[in-house]
C-alpha cells in the first residue's frame, strides 16, 4: 500500500508527521541531513529516510512507495521544491505544498527593516555597513556572504549544531568564535542576548514567518536599536497549512487540549502534582520567559497573550499545549482573558478544543505562610501591570485605610516605590509592610519596611506585600463630604444637600465610568469617586481655575480615581472612555449637543442634570421628543439653613434647584 510521503526539514513537516502518527497513519518522511532525522519524534508509523535526493531519486521513491506527496521543505528551498514537483508530475502523484504563515503584522512599529530580493543583494548591501553582523539565515548561502572579506571578518553565523552546518561555516572561512551552533526555537530575549554579547550592529534574517522566528528577531533588533536586513520570499506561496492538509487529505479534524497551569510563585518545588503532570504531558509550553526558561529541551515559546499564542497553535496544531501562569490561575491571572479568547478562536476555526484549569499556590498564600499570618481576613489588591493606575491607587489606599491586612500584588521596584508614596501621602505612613522579593526563588528575601523607605527599594525582580494597619478606620456605609471641607475659589460649587441627592440619583454601580460635566470645584466628582475605588471619574471643566481646584480637592481626599479634563463639553469627550453615568452641573447652553455625544455609547447612560433656570427645565422636558429616554424623574429641591441673628436663629432659603434624572438610550 502506498503511503503518504513528506519531504520535511521544517517545523511544519515535523508537525504533519506527528499528527499522522497520532492518527495511526503510516507514512514516509524524507529529511536532507542526519540532524534533520534526530529532531524527528520517534514513531513506529514514521519511516524516516535521511539524505538529499535528486529529482530522479525522488521519482523512483514516489513510483515505488508513495501515495500523496507533501512538500514541507523550507520556503527558500526553491530548487528542492521544483524537483519535488517535477518528480510528482512524472510519477502522476498528487502534490500538496505545506506553507507557513508570514507575520509581518507582528513586527514592532519602530523596527528598521531593509528588504532584499535575494541573498546576493543583501550581501552587497552588507558590504556598505559597519560593525558586527548576526546572520540567522542558516549555512546554505553562507559562502555568498563570506565572499567579501570586509563582510566575512564581521560575520557571526547562527547555524544548526550539526557537523554539516559547522563544516560549511569552516569552508566559508569563519573561525570558531564566529560560529554560534544552536537549536531553536529562539525567543526575542535569546536573540537580544546574542546581539548584546557579540556587539551586533546589523541582523540578517529571512521573511520566514513565526515558525522561522522572524517576529522575535525583529523585536530583538528593534529593542537593541539596530537595523534588520530581511530577504523576502522568492514568490507568494500557495498551499495548505498543516491543519488544512490534515482535514482535506485525511479527514482528520484538529483536536487539541490546552492546559492553563498555575505554577505558584515560581520555584519548581512549589508546583502541585496536578500542575507538574499537565506540564509533563504537553507537546509545547507557553509562558513568560522566566517561566519557560526552566524547561530546557522542551518546545517552549515565550508568549502568554492570545494574539501571540494562537498563531503558533494554528501553525503547529499540537495535540496538547500548556500555558504557564505565575501564582494561581484564578487570582489576577492572564488566564482570565486567555481562556475566552482561546474558546472563541477554537469555535471560529472549527477545532475541537478542551481547556483545563490547574490552580497553583498564590503568592499571597505563600507570603502569609512565611509571615506566620492568616489571610482569610485580608483584602486582596493588585497594582501589577494595571492599565488604570488611578483606580488601582484608590483601591489600595481605601483598602489599607479600612482593613487590618491588605495583600498587594506588585510588579517591580517601581511599584514598591509607588505603594510607599501613596500610603505616605494618604496619612498611612505608620503601617508596617511585609515585603516579599522573588518569592520561592533562590534569591528570595522577606522583610518588614515602612512606607517612607519604599522608595529606597531598587532590586530588579518581582515583589509582593502584606500591609498591616493595626488601627484601621471603620468603613463608611454612606460616603458624603461637607461643603466646609472643600477648598473653595471663585468657581461655583454644587451645595451638599443637592450634591448628596444628585449622586444618589445616579445609581452608581461598581466599575462605573462617570463624567462630571461642568465640574467646577470638583465637589460632585469627589463625592462620586469616594463611593468606591472601582469607579473612574472624569471631571470635565473648561475653566483653568476650576481644574486646579479639582486637583487640589482630589488630592486632599486621597482620590486617585479622578482624572481632570480641561475643556468644553462635548468636544472634551474625545478620546475618553465611554461613560456609564454622567452628571451635568453646567452645560454652557450645549445640553443637547452633550446628550447627543453621550448617546454614542454602545450602552445606556444614566444621566442626572441640575438646573436652576426655568428655560433649562423647559429644555429638559422636551428631550423625550429627540432622545430615547426612560425612567425620567424631575424634582425641585428647596433648602433652608439656620443662621444666627442676635439671640435668635432664622431660616434662610437657598435658591431652589431642579434635579432631572433619566436613562439615555440613544437618539430617536
Amino acid at each position: 500500500m502506498n503511503r503518504p510521503l513528506i519531504f520535511s526539514g521544517t517545523t511544519e513537516g515535523r508537525t504533519l508527521s506527528e499528527k499522522l502518527s497520532a492518527a495511526g497513519i503510516a507514512h514516509i518522511v524524507c529529511v536532507a541531513t542526519e540532524y534533520g532525522g534526530l529532531v524527528m519524534e520517534p514513531s513506529r508509523f514514521a519511516d524516516v529516510r535521511k539524505g538529499r535526493k535528486t529529482a530522479l531519486e525522488m521519482y523512483d521513491l514516489m513510483k515505488e512507495e508513495a501515495g500523496i506527496v507533501f512538500d514541507a521543505t523550507h520556503p527558500y528551498a526553491a530548487d528542492v521544491s521544483r524537483n519535488i514537483l517535477t518528480a510528482c508530475r512524472a510519477a502522476a502523484k498528487e502534490y500538496v505544498r505545506i506553507i507557513r504563515k508570514t507575520d509581518s503584522g507582528l513586527f514592532p512599529e519602530n523596527a528598521e527593516i531593509h528588504e532584499f530580493a535575494n541573498t546576493a543583494e543583501c550581501a552587497a548591501a552588507l558590504a556598505e555597513t559597519e560593525g558586527n553582523i548576526l546572520l540567522t539565515t542558516g549555512s546554505k548561502e553562507l559562502a555568498v556572504y563570506a565572499a567579501d572579506e570586509s563582510v566575512r571578518s564581521r560575520l557571526f553565523a547562527r547555524v544548526l549544531p550539526s557537523l554539516e552546518s559547522i563544516s560549511l561555516c569552516e569552508q566559508a572561512g569563519l573561525s570558531g568564535k564566529q560560529i554560534i551552533a544552536m537549536q531553536g526555537p529562539f525567543s526575542a530575549e535569546t536573540d537580544l542576548a546574542l546581539i548584546r554579547q557579540f556587539d551586533i550592529k546589523t541582523l540578517v534574517t529571512k521573511s520566514s514567518g513565526r515558525a522561522g522566528g522572524a517576529p522575535d528577531k525583529v523585536k530583538a533588533a528593534a529593542e537593541a536599536g539596530i537595523p534588520v536586513y530581511m530577504i523576502g520570499r522568492p514568490s507568494e506561496e500557495t498551499g495548505l497549512s498543516v491543519g488544512e492538509a490534515l482535514s482535506k487529505c485525511f479527514g482528520i479534524r484538529s483536536r487539541m487540549h490546552i492546559d492553563l497551569v498555575g505554577i505558584g510563585p515560581g520555584g519548581r518545588s512549589l508546583l502541585t502534582a496536578d500542575a507538574a503532570e499537565a506540564i509533563r504531558r504537553a507537546d509545547m509550553l507557553f509562558g513568560a520567559p522566566r517561566m519557560v526558561e526552566n524547561y530546557a529541551g522542551r518546545r517552549t515559546y515565550p508568549f502568554y497573550r492570545a494574539e501571540d499564542i494562537i498563531p503558533v497553535l494554528e501553525s503547529e496544531k499540537p495535540a496538547r499545549a500548556a500555558v504557564l501562569f505565575s501564582g494561581d490561575t484564578g487570582f489576577y491571572s492572564g488566564a482570565a482573558k486567555l481562556e475566552p479568547a482561546l474558546k472563541e478562536w477554537a469555535r471560529a476555526s472549527e477545532i475541537k478544543c478542551e481547556i483545563s484549569n490547574h490552580p497553583g499556590i498564590s503568592s499571597f498564600a505563600y507570603l502569609a505562610a512565611k509571615a506566620g499570618m492568616s489571610y482569610q481576613d485580608a483584602k486582596l489588591v493588585s497594582i501589577h501591570g494595571c492599565s488604570d493606575e488611578g483606580r488601582a491607587a484608590a483601591e489600595l489606599v481605601n483598602s489599607v485605610r479600612c482593613n487590618e491586612k491588605t495583600f498587594v500584588l506588585l510588579s517591580g521596584a517601581k511599584d514598591v516605590g509607588l505603594m510607599g508614596k501613596l500610603l505616605t501621602e494618604s496619612g498611612l505612613g505608620n503601617t508596617d509592610i511585609i515585603l516579599g522579593y522573588q518569592l520561592s526563588y533562590p534569591d528570595e528575601l522577606i522583610g518588614v519596611i515602612r512606607p517612607e523607605d519604599c522608595g529606597l527599594v531598587n532590586r530588579k525582580g518581582l515583589y509582593a506585600a502584606l500591609i498591616v494597619n493595626e488601627k484601621p478606620e471603620a468603613a463608611l456605609l454612606s460616603r458624603t463630604i461637607s461643603d466646609d471641607d472643600f477648598i473653595r475659589g471663585g468657581v461655583p460649587m454644587t451645595k451638599e444637600n443637592i450634591r448628596h441627592l444628585s449622586v444618589a440619583k445616579l445609581g452608581l454601580t461598581e466599575g462605573a465610568t462617570v463624567y462630571d460635566i461642568g465640574s467646577g470645584t470638583g465637589s460632585v466628582a469627589c463625592e462620586i469617586a469616594m463611593q468606591s475605588s472601582s469607579l473612574k471619574v472624569y471631571a470635565i471643566e473648561m475653566k483653568e481655575e476650576g481644574c486646579g481646584l479639582i486637583e487640589k480637592n482630589a488630592a486632599k481626599f486621597g482620590l486617585s480615581n479622578i482624572e481632570v479634563i480641561n475643556g468644553r463639553a462635548p468636544e472634551a469627550f474625545d478620546g475618553l472612555e465611554a461613560p456609564t453615568h454622567a452628571f451635568i452641573g453646567g452645560s454652557s447652553g450645549d445640553l443637547k449637543d452633550i446628550l447627543k455625544k453621550l448617546a454614542e455609547a454602545d450602552h445606556p447612560v444614566r444621566v442626572v442634570i441640575n438646573a436652576v433656570s426655568l428655560e433649562t427645565m423647559a429644555e429638559i422636558q422636551g428631550l423625550p421628543k429627540e432622545f430615547d429616554i426612560s425612567d425620567l424623574s424631575i424634582e425641585q429641591i428647596s433648602v433652608s439653613r439656620a443662621r444666627e441673628l442676635g439671640s435668635y436663629h432664622l431660616m434662610t432659603a437657598e435658591n431652589p434647584v431642579m434635579i432631572a434624572a433619566f436613562t439615555l438610550g440613544g437618539i430617536r
